[in-house]
């Protein structure tokens, strides 16, 4: 890959192919984007390496997603053009629609320009049309939050005070960091600001839309300014309707940028090795990554060394289409967090504006939960949580000790999982290994999770 990124060693070492695991040794080459072991090639956005589990084939995904795109925003440009040339408008309606016409045109062209630059080509793909792979242009708005809304000419205190809270909270720590993971970092504003504020020896912020990851380093690593438009459906008195903004790169006199890394990447699928880095950030992604929290803790977990830190900033607003028993509350997930193994060192609690634009009266204020937690340096005793049988049944990435369990049940499949215990596999590891023997509607975790469940059950009624 040419580009102006100076990859520390450290960082190349800890890299792992993320459909097989492997690592430099075994045979993935971070500088080809290949892994020899299992024949995957990845792919870059622009000079952004993008490290999937379905390697090139996700870069399709990405294609589609473009195409979609584009295809939605021609049919509202259409229809805005149709709107424009009928005889029955004032010129003040008029003028509204050619300001939102005009902030349109200049969305689409940036943002197909921005994503061929980086690789990305708007092609549809049928198949994709069966499995709305997810809509592009989803957090557009944080493109005008972290670099439009506010800037030398235009100063908005949501950048500040996000990075004020991430910084109180990293200041209590005994260490500074010295490698840094943002996941869900968005359109990179914090974690940039967290870079050039801590200095680290590299700061990785990872994303999946490809959108934000493409603007955030066309404006930081390539130091070129991108023109957004921004218009508002709903009409807002005394307010624009519309207003084209021209993003600018931040100010680097220090070269800073040179270990502040953009990287595509699925949560979870991490392209690390275990104990990568001593400080991950999860803002506002706690609620929003697509899963269960158990399951990121158990990721954040793994890659922090033993002595590192997590830090959490965002509420607690989790999708629609999360059931609700994974609708955590805080007191449900600090429980999580103790039985992970993971100690919290801070909290703290605010409400905050999100989102306020410059353009607009309307805005959400949101709940704000901002907390520390330290991976200890040896493995500790875990503090006993009503309800919980053991804490392996609840965080699923926690090894199953080695002990008596047997069922009163005899089965082919829980002779199987039975046998894979052997005091380093956790149920996640289990699950892994016994999916791909099972028909594709089997709940693997629900059955896994329920046969140790009634085993340990039986155990303590003395069954």
């Amino acid at each position: 890959m040419n580009n102006n990124k100076q990859y520390p060693e450290r960082f190349i070492e800890s890299i792992r192919c993320p459909n097989c695991g492997s690592g430099a040794k075994q045979g993935f080459q971070f500088n080809d984007l290949h892994c020899t072991q299992c024949g995957t090639n990845h792919f870059s956005l622009g000079d952004v390496p993008c490290l999937f589990p379905a390697g090139t084939h996700h870069k399709i995904i990405w294609q589609h997603q473009t195409a979609t795109m584009q295809y939605m925003a021609q049919q509202g440009l259409a229809a805005l053009h149709e709107s424009l040339s009928r005889y029955d408008l004032t010129s003040t309606t008029r003028q509204r629609l050619a300001q939102i016409q005009s902030a349109s045109q200049v969305n689409l062209n940036t943002i197909l320009s921005l994503l061929q630059k980086h690789g990305i080509d708007p092609i549809p793909d049928e198949q994709l049309n069966q499995m709305n792979p997810g809509d592009l242009s989803e957090y557009f708005d944080l493109l005008l939050r972290d670099w439009a809304w506010d800037s030398t000419s235009n100063a908005n205190p949501e950048n500040t005070a996000a990075l004020q809270r991430t910084l109180a909270e990293i200041q209590k720590l005994p260490n500074k960091p010295r490698r840094i993971l943002v996941l869900g970092a968005g359109a990179g504003r914090l974690s940039w600001d967290l870079h050039v504020h801590l200095k680290p020896e590299y700061t990785v912020a990872l994303d999946s839309n490809p959108l934000v990851l493409a603007a955030a380093n066309e404006l930081v690593h390539q130091r070129q300014s991108i023109a957004i438009g921004e218009f508002k459906n709903f009409p807002q008195i005394g307010f624009q309707h519309a207003q084209n903004w021209l993003l600018e790169p931040p100010l680097d006199v220090d070269n800073l940028r040179a270990t502040w890394f953009p990287l595509g990447a699925n949560v979870w699928q991490l392209p690390f090795e275990r104990d990568s880095f001593d400080l991950i950030v999860t803002p506002w992604f706690i609620d929003v990554n697509g899963g269960d929290v158990r399951d990121l803790i158990g990721v954040v977990y793994e890659k922090l060394i033993p002595g590192g830190h997590w830090l959490n900033s965002g509420p607690l607003l989790f999708t629609r289409h999360l059931p609700v028993q994974l609708k955590y509350s805080a007191a449900e997930i600090k429980e999580l967090i103790s039985l992970s193994g993971f100690a919290l060192v801070n909290e703290t609690i605010a409400n905050t504006d999100y989102l306020r634009s410059p353009l607009e009266a309307r805005f959400r204020q949101e709940q704000v939960w901002t907390f520390s937690a330290t991976k200890p340096q040896s493995p500790m005793t875990i503090p006993a949580v009503d309800g919980a049988l053991e804490p392996w049944l609840i965080m699923h990435h926690q090894p199953i000790p080695q002990g008596s369990y047997a069922s009163q049940d005899s089965h082919p499949l829980i002779d199987a999982i039975l046998l894979l215990v052997d005091g380093s596999r956790s149920i996640n590891d289990i699950c892994y290994e016994i999916g791909p023997h099972l028909p594709q509607d089997v709940p693997v975790k629900d059955v896994v999770v329920t046969l140790f469940g009634q085993i340990l059950s039986e155990q303590s009624n003395g069954v």
